[in-house]
């Protein structure tokens, strides 16, 4: 998912050459919430359980451990795919700077680059089946965002960066 947000430069403003124009904040699409998840987990416990002491009262009590083993190793899969589904992109456009900020509840990692130095660089699929990668590029750093979009999000996500590029081009000339 791709959000990007445009921040109006107000023109009698030329103190602040480093004003925000936009950000583009790029999550993975989600199947599942937090909360569904519970639910379904819930489900799963107690219908798996409730076999599970069926069978123990019937002498199979060696069922139940494998049960339990069943469940804390589904959950934690679940659990692990979800946390991977929450992880966000932002990356923050000004006249001067790209910040790109990477994290699941909040930045774990942060990259200030300063924008003149710094390219959008993007690697065309060799076969349909690959997909194309977009890379912001700072004086030989390259980080690759947007990795777990789909190939429609990623023409819109390439579209979204030249247009930030536009604006903040226009806001430096604005401030100059």
């Amino acid at each position: 998912m791709i959000r990007c947000e445009y921040f109006d430069a107000k023109a009698d403003d030329a103190s602040q050459t480093n004003q925000t124009v936009g950000q583009i904040v790029l999550q993975p699409n989600h199947s599942m919430s937090w909360r569904a998840l519970k639910y379904f987990l819930a489900f799963m416990m107690i219908l798996s359980f409730g076999i599970a002491i069926t069978f123990m009262f019937f002498g199979y009590w060696l069922v139940l451990p494998f049960t339990g083993l069943e469940m804390g190793v589904l959950s934690y899969c679940l659990w692990l795919c979800l946390r991977r589904g929450s992880l966000q992109e932002v990356i923050t456009f000004s006249a001067q700077e790209v910040r790109l900020e990477t994290g699941i509840d909040a930045p774990d990692q942060t990259e200030i680059w300063e924008r003149f130095f710094t390219k959008i660089h993007v690697t065309q699929a060799i076969h349909p089946w690959y997909r194309k990668t977009v890379e912001l590029v700072h004086r030989g750093d390259s980080f690759e965002i947007g990795a777990f979009l789909t190939s429609p999000e990623k023409e819109e996500l390439i579209e979204s960066l030249y247009d930030m590029v536009r604006r903040a081009d226009a806001a430096m000339v604005r401030h100059a």
